[in-house]
């Protein structure tokens, strides 16, 4: 078993850097062979060891006897014992969760708490039992190639020494070492989804064949090499895509059918931190070949088609308009709106427009000199606006502008123009409109610039 041990953490460079161990800790037969194990290899990887064990308060005396056991075993070792109390029952009812969702939610929580810096790594004992019962599980859910790699050796620093040794090697060396453990009722009944698997699906498989677990634990290594792979491509495809919106539908539309449910699910995961379902991945997929179509993922939630943009964002009702009241601007008059301030300075002579050749970066800030005149208003987009681009020789929509420049919806309302009727003169962050560029020396230098500067 010491040898498994040190494959897997030679293998995963699980200590590289680490001087501390925290073991979690439940008292059960895993929980105490994976303390005895670090035990013995805290010296020849030159680690401290220490023990975290969290009560869920859930089988009333059993949970009060595992504690007491966890930490006289923890006492007569001279390792140091991190605990919690949490009435998981009052809280999984309060939050609406299952009983394990939520247990392990806290206690992973607490795990990540006590492992604060680099030099410490929290060891679960999970096991290749372990593993293969999640494969199983996760079939049953109708997983994709992710739900066959299982249990991940390594996860942030979350790292699972045991995952090459099988639970009857475990109760094995328990026997020969005297390493003593308590029961868990709840894993000898069949009341869990988990439990049935353990108790009645691996025992009838290892009838047809003696070694299911080990073909399992196979099927879940070579799973996780592709997966490695896909996730490779999908990272590459994802960034290639990226907008300052989402991504680009276009670009999606040109990559293989076969990867593109693994980049939803993917872009889906890093926008919301939520895994998609399948029939929302579909759905999704559907939209982008259509061009178009929104979709709530989850309350407030959604994943929408704005012009060749895959937006995900979130749907938030308290979010208020900005509101600009429409004014014609004077001449070196201050105008402040959404945290910056606007200006309009008046030039005038011969060397200045030499030497501020009219370039499309100039155009940015010049204006022909008549722009401000009583008919003209700095303003907001209305519908109805058209704007012609200089040098572009044709007329756009205000609306059409945007979505071609994608400029985020939310911004679009936090932009100023300047507006005779619905012709755009000037557009703040665009710049002048082919009738609006400086005709003689007399002209506008417009400023926009954030309020505090």
């Amino acid at each position: 078993m010491l040898d498994k041990v040190r494959e897997i953490i030679d293998s995963y460079g699980m200590l590289n850097g680490k001087k501390r161990v925290i073991i979690a800790l439940s008292g059960g037969a895993d929980s105490m062979c994976l303390l005895d194990v670090m035990l013995a290899l805290s010296h020849e990887y030159n680690f401290a060891i220490a023990a975290a064990h969290v009560n869920h308060c859930l089988r009333g005396d059993e949970s009060e006897r595992d504690n007491l056991f966890v930490r006289e075993e923890c006492r007569k070792r001279s390792v140091v014992l991190y605990e919690k109390r949490i009435d998981i029952a009052a809280l999984a009812a309060e939050r609406k969760q299952g009983l394990e969702e939520c247990g392990r939610t806290q206690r992973y929580a607490f795990f990540v708490q006590l492992a604060e810096n680099e030099e410490t790594v929290i060891a679960t004992a999970h096991t290749a039992s372990d593993n293969a019962e999640t494969v199983l599980l996760n079939i049953t859910r109708g997983c994709g190639i992710d739900g066959l790699t299982g249990i991940p050796p390594v996860r942030d620093n979350i790292i699972r020494p045991l995952l090459y040794c099988t639970r009857s090697e475990i109760e094995q060396r328990c026997r020969e070492n005297s390493i003593p453990y308590v029961t868990d009722s709840t894993n000898l009944t069949d009341d869990y989804a988990r439990n049935k698997i353990r108790l009645n699906v691996l025992p009838e498989l290892m009838k047809i064949n003696p070694h299911a677990d080990a073909a399992i634990n196979r099927l879940s290594s070579l799973a996780q090499s592709e997966c490695r792979y896909i996730n490779e491509q999908v990272r590459n495809i994802l960034e290639k895509n990226k907008t300052p919106c989402g991504y680009s539908v276009s670009g999606l539309l040109n990559e293989n059918d076969n990867i593109m449910p693994s980049v939803i699910k993917t872009a889906v995961n890093e926008n919301f931190g939520i895994t998609a379902e399948k029939k929302h991945v579909d759905i999704i997929l559907r939209m982008i070949k259509a061009r178009h179509g929104a979709l709530e993922i989850k309350k407030g939630l959604l994943a929408v088609i704005k012009g060749d943009d895959l937006v995900f964002q979130k749907n938030n009702t308290n979010y208020e308009k900005p509101f600009f009241k429409p004014i014609t601007p004077q001449p070196d008059t201050e105008y402040s709106f959404c945290g910056k301030k606007y200006i309009f300075r008046k030039k005038g002579s011969e060397k200045d427009l030499h030497e501020n050749k009219i370039n499309k970066k100039l155009l940015y800030l010049m204006l022909d000199c008549d722009i401000l005149s009583f008919d003209t208003v700095l303003r907001q987009r209305q519908s109805g606006d058209v704007f012609r681009p200089y040098g572009r020789k044709c007329s756009k929509s205000i609306k059409k502008l945007f979505i071609e420049l994608k400029i985020p919806e939310h911004r679009r309302d936090e932009l100023l123009l300047l507006a005779r009727g619905h012709e755009v003169l000037w557009i703040e962050g665009i710049g002048s409109a082919e009738n609006a560029v400086p005709k003689s020396s007399s002209y506008i230098m417009a400023e926009v610039r954030e309020k505090d500067e």
